[in-house]
C-alpha cells in the first residue's frame, strides 16, 4: 500500500479502507458501497484520487442504469462503429472539446447531452442530419464528412449481409479452404469475373468460383471466397444452391439480366464495373486472372465438362461436400 499525505499528522501516512453505503444520488436510490481512505495514525478521512474516481464510476454506472443515461462504453462503441475520434464527435455536435473525453472517462452527461448521444447512436438519419449541419457550419472538413457519409449502409443492405453471412459463414476448416465467407470479397470477385466474361450465367459462375477457390488453395494454401462446395449433376455448386441467393440479393456490384433461350429462363450476370480488386492480394489476383483467361472463351457446357474431369467431382456422391484437399489434385492444366 502506498503512503499519502495527512494534513492533520503533517506527514505521509499509511491508510485503511472503511466501507460505507451511499443510499441516494441525484434523487435516485443507488445503494452503492463506497471506499473511504482513513489515516492509520489519527483516523482522519483522506482524499485518494484513484479511490474517489472508482467510487464515482460505480455511482455513475448505477445512476445511468436507473435513469437511462448513456454509459461510457456506449459512447465508445458508437465512436468506434463510425471510426470517429473524440475531437470529430464533439465537432459534429458543437460541444466543448473535452466533453466526450470527460464522459468516456466516467463523467456524468447531462440529460440533454445523453438524449442526443442516444438518439444518434440508434438513428442513422438523426446522425446524418447532425453531420450535414456540422459540415454546412464548417465544424468538420470535407474529408471527415466524406468518410462518414460513405460509412452509412442502408438497413436493407445490413440485413442482406447478415443473412448471407449466417447462411454461408462457417468456422475455418478444410471444407471452406480455411477462410470465412466474406460478402465484400464475393461481390467484388463476381463483378470482376462478369466484366471479363461476356456470357457469365449462374451455372458457369459456380464453376469459375470453384476453380478459382481450389487453384488458390493449391497455390496459396487457402480459398478466396470461403464457400463450401457440394457435388451436383452439372458440376461443383455452392452449398444449398447458394448462388441463387447470392445473385438475387446482391446488387451493389452487378445486375441480373433475365433472358429466354429455348423457352428456358436464364440469368446473365452483368458487372457494374465498380468492383474493388484491392481487397485481393497479388497472388490471389494472379490465380483469379489465370482461371478467367483459361475459361472465358468456353461455353457453360464446356466449363461444366472440365469440372466433371476433376477428382473432386468424380470421387464424391451427389450432395457430398467437396473438400479443398482436392485442390492439390487439380487435373486441368492452367497455363
Amino acid at each position: 500500500m502506498k503512503m499519502i499525505f495527512c494534513e492533520k499528522c503533517n506527514k505521509k501516512v499509511y491508510y485503511d479502507i472503511r466501507k460505507s453505503i451511499i443510499e441516494d444520488f441525484k434523487g435516485q436510490k443507488v445503494n452503492i458501497e463506497e471506499n473511504i481512505a482513513v489515516c492509520m495514525e489519527c483516523g482522519t478521512e483522506l482524499f485518494v484520487p484513484e479511490i474517489e474516481n472508482d467510487n464515482l464510476k460505480r455511482i455513475y454506472t448505477k445512476y445511468a442504469e436507473l435513469t437511462g443515461i448513456i454509459t461510457p462504453n456506449e459512447i465508445i462503441n458508437f465512436r468506434e462503429n463510425y471510426n470517429l475520434s473524440q475531437r470529430e464527435l464533439v465537432s459534429i455536435l458543437g460541444w466543448g472539446k473535452m466533453t466526450i473525453n470527460r464522459y468516456e472517462n466516467g463523467g456524468l452527461p447531462s440529460k440533454s447531452h445523453s438524449d442526443i448521444l442516444k438518439n444518434i447512436s440508434i438513428s442513422e438519419e438523426s446522425f446524418k442530419e447532425r453531420i450535414e449541419e456540422s459540415y454546412r457550419s464548417s465544424r468538420i472538413n470535407e474529408k471527415v464528412y466524406t468518410k462518414l457519409m460513405n460509412s452509412f449502409k442502408s438497413t436493407s443492405e445490413n440485413m442482406i449481409i447478415s443473412l448471407l453471412e449466417n447462411e454461408f459463414s462457417h468456422k475455418e476448416s478444410i471444407e471452406n479452404g480455411f477462410r470465412r465467407f466474406d460478402v465484400e470479397l464475393v461481390e467484388n470477385l463476381i463483378s470482376y469475373i462478369a466484366s471479363k466474361v461476356n456470357n457469365l450465367y449462374k451455372t458457369s459462375l459456380n464453376k469459375y468460383l470453384w476453380f478459382i477457390d481450389l487453384l488458390n488453395y493449391k497455390e496459396n494454401t487457402r480459398s478466396i471466397t470461403g464457400f463450401v462446395y457440394v457435388k451436383q449433376q452439372f458440376g461443383p455448386t455452392i452449398e444449398k444452391k447458394g448462388y441463387e441467393m447470392i445473385i438475387n440479393l446482391l446488387d451493389n456490384k452487378f445486375d441480373i439480366e433475365e433472358t429466354e433461350e429455348d423457352y428456358n429462363s436464364t440469368k446473365k450476370i452483368i458487372s457494374k464495373n465498380n468492383y474493388d480488386m484491392s481487397v485481393f492480394s497479388e497472388d490471389e489476383m494472379e490465380v483469379i486472372n489465370l482461371v478467367i483467361n483459361n475459361f472465358k472463351g468456353k461455353t457453360c457446357a464446356n466449363i461444366s465438362n472440365e469440372s466433371h474431369k476433376e477428382p473432386g467431382w468424380l470421387e464424391n456422391n451427389i450432395n457430398n461436400v467437396i473438400s479443398y484437399e482436392y485442390g492439390d489434385r487439380l487435373v486441368y492444366d492452367f497455363k
